[in-house]
């Protein structure tokens, strides 16, 4: 029998016995720790519980929940109220005197995150995976926690050079890619140092440095360690608003046995981090931005990056640094370059009293059976479409702009008068007829063959294509050291092509019949890159001037890019309104963002930022209402 086999099996039967025993009375012979229950607290009517290698919550209900309300609140699963109710015994009716049992395998991977570093403070994530400091389980239960499979030991096993369990006490590596979501994008305060997996090697030498590039003035970032403080920027400094082919950071370049590099020296409380990895390389995703910052360390032969001194001179690859920090002259540096002259030339005509005649197609991401992310028991698409709601009702309150919303939830439009919001999949996207979002694909190529619809039919009118534009509100998932808003904007190189979508959910809508193709010429592109970064430009400022924190490094940008692919989102790729912007309002993985967001006074000013960034794009306001005056008739709390 393979060896894999024999391992599973007396693994299992280790387990059976475990709970044998239990059910007998006699867990006086059970050796292991964790057989004796630990219950540590958590938050108000919620305590962490490990009980015979099992944990789970016990939460107490808040005043007038219901068990939905419960289950919804702790877990993101689909059948949270079933997997509940089941684990309690069929209830059907709260308590305020009970604390009730959620198991932890249907926990939020926030939730899941937060259980597992109270009941083992000792716990950290390392860049090559979690670092578990065992308590007597099992490898297969160490699987289910962290890798959310029992059937993954094996992998844990080979990983650590394991022959049977662990002993008590002993450091076991999940490895990154077994890790479930949520221990992967843990908390990055928490995170070992890379010297913990990075072997110690020679210092790198010191670097002759090169002619610095011209520049502005050179920036300081305040950063801790892991955790970037916004970069305030003077009021007259909108470089990073409306940039330009100049970078604010001296670098200085080389070339070694191991390639072409550039330098960039740290300054005070800088980090490799945020102040290399996602500042030059454009890395924001947690697994991205870990592993990058990880092979920056070894090119280097940094094995402790908590004690790099300040001027210490930081190699990074040529290949990993976005184009506008390469050496002038280089091939990619001249190609984005030219791309950015080229869309820049471009900026909008349209002038408008108060939004007269301007149409905006206005968009909340995600919505019916996509949540999109979900960490901490906040759904993105609960929250956009709330700032998305916020933001029609003053665009329809205090200006002229007709306003053409994307998504519904129900059957009315309704903006929530509280913080923290209720669940919802009732959302539909508003074609004709509406499509329930049962698929997150087609729910996102029908949004932009509505805004390819109404575009179309205003041309058919006779009317200015620029007086169109088009908003999408999301809300990022990313390494938790990051804060702030963030505006993708279509990339012309990467947008554009001839597409089509076939099947009964794209040809029974009137949208798609009226405009099957996205295809547009490249002239069209070039001239909506360069509205598109205008628009944004705006946006990011009026966000800056609510007092509301922005991407410190890069807030307007023309592409994603995850796992060293680029790409632009779907609903600005194949979007042929001239003006078109994803906001990125906060991201999600972040703890003090999360916080932000469930609060309606954030919520608020975002809208009022979004709605600012349009009225400025068009050059005119009038009497209905200035930003402060807007505040204060919708009641901002």
């Amino acid at each position: 029998m393979p060896e894999p086999r024999n391992q599973l099996l007396r693994a299992r039967r280790r387990d059976f016995w475990r709970r044998l025993t239990v059910a007998l009375g006699l867990t006086a012979v059970m050796s292991a720790p964790c057989a004796a229950v630990r219950r540590v607290a958590l938050d108000a009517g919620m305590s962490v519980v490990l009980s015979d290698e099992k944990i789970f919550l016990e939460v107490a209900p808040r005043p007038g929940e219901a068990t939905a309300g419960l289950a919804q609140r702790v877990s993101s699963a689909r059948d949270a109220t079933r997997q509940f109710t089941q684990a309690n015994r069929g209830v059907k009716e709260l308590r305020a005197d009970l604390r009730y049992r959620v198991p932890y395998a249907m926990l939020t991977p926030a939730l899941q995150v937060k259980a597992v570093k109270a009941l083992f403070p000792a716990d950290r994530l390392a860049p090559t995976g979690w670092r578990h400091t065992t308590r007597g389980e099992g490898l297969w239960r160490i699987a289910e926690w962290f890798a959310g499979d029992g059937k993954k030991f094996a992998a844990i096993r080979k990983a650590n050079s394991l022959k049977d369990d662990p002993r008590t006490g002993q450091v076991v590596l999940i490895p990154s890619a077994l890790l479930t979501a949520g221990f992967r994008t843990a908390k990055s305060d928490d995170a070992v140092p890379v010297a913990a997996v990075v072997p110690r090697v020679r210092p790198a030498p010191a670097v002759a440095p090169a002619k610095p590039l011209p520049s502005l003035p050179e920036a300081t970032v305040r950063a801790a360690d892991l955790a970037p403080q916004p970069l305030p920027l003077p009021d007259s400094d909108a470089s990073s608003v409306f940039p330009t082919t100049a970078t604010p950071y001296r670098l200085t370049y080389g070339h070694d046995e191991q390639g072409d590099y550039a330098v960039y020296e740290l300054k005070a409380k800088e980090a490799l981090y945020s102040s290399v990895v996602v500042r030059f390389t454009g890395r924001t995703l947690a697994d991205d931005v870990n592993a990058t910052a990880l092979e920056v360390a070894k090119r280097n032969g940094i094995f402790d990056v908590t004690s790099m001194a300040i001027g210490y001179p930081v190699k990074i690859p040529l290949d990993l640094l976005q184009p506008e920090f390469l050496p002038p002259g280089h091939a990619r540096r001249l190609e984005y370059e030219a791309a950015l002259s080229a869309s820049n030339k471009f900026k909008n005509q349209v002038t408008a009293l108060d939004l007269e005649g301007i149409t905006v197609v206005l968009d909340a991401g995600h919505g019916g059976i996509d949540t999109g992310a979900a960490i901490g028991g906040v759904w993105e698409s609960t929250y956009v479409y709330d700032i998305a709601l916020r933001v029609k009702t003053l665009l329809e309150t205090y200006t002229a702009a007709h306003v053409v919303p994307t998504t519904r939830d129900g059957d009315r439009f309704r903006v929530e008068d509280r913080d923290v919001l209720s669940y919802s999949r009732l959302r539909a996207v508003l074609t004709t007829p509406a499509y329930p979002i049962q698929d997150s694909k087609v729910g996102v190529n029908l949004r932009w063959y509505i805004a390819n619809s109404v575009q179309k039919a205003a041309l058919r009118g006779g009317g200015d294509a620029e007086r169109t534009v088009f908003v999408s509100v999301h809300a990022d998932s990313l390494h938790p050291s990051l804060r702030g808003a963030m505006v993708y904007i279509p990339d012309a190189a990467m947008s554009g092509d001839a597409f089509e979508r076939n099947g009964p959910e794209y040809s029974s809508r009137r949208e798609v019949r009226d405009s099957p193709s996205a295809d547009q010429p490249r002239s069209d592109r070039v001239r909506s890159e360069g509205l598109s970064r205008e628009l944004a430009g705006y946006v990011v400022r009026a966000m800056k001037d609510e007092g509301l924190q922005v991407d410190p490094f890069k807030p307007v940008r023309e592409k994603v890019i995850r796992n060293r692919r680029e790409w632009v989102p779907a609903v600005l790729r194949y979007n042929v309104v001239p003006a078109k912007v994803l906001v990125e309002v906060c991201n999600l993985g972040n703890s003090d963002d999360r916080a932000l967001i469930q609060t309606r006074a954030f919520r608020q000013k975002m809208a009022e930022s979004i709605v600012r960034g349009l009225r400025e794009y068009y050059g005119k306001s009038g009497t209905a209402g200035a930003p402060g005056q807007i505040a204060k008739a919708a009641g901002r709390r």
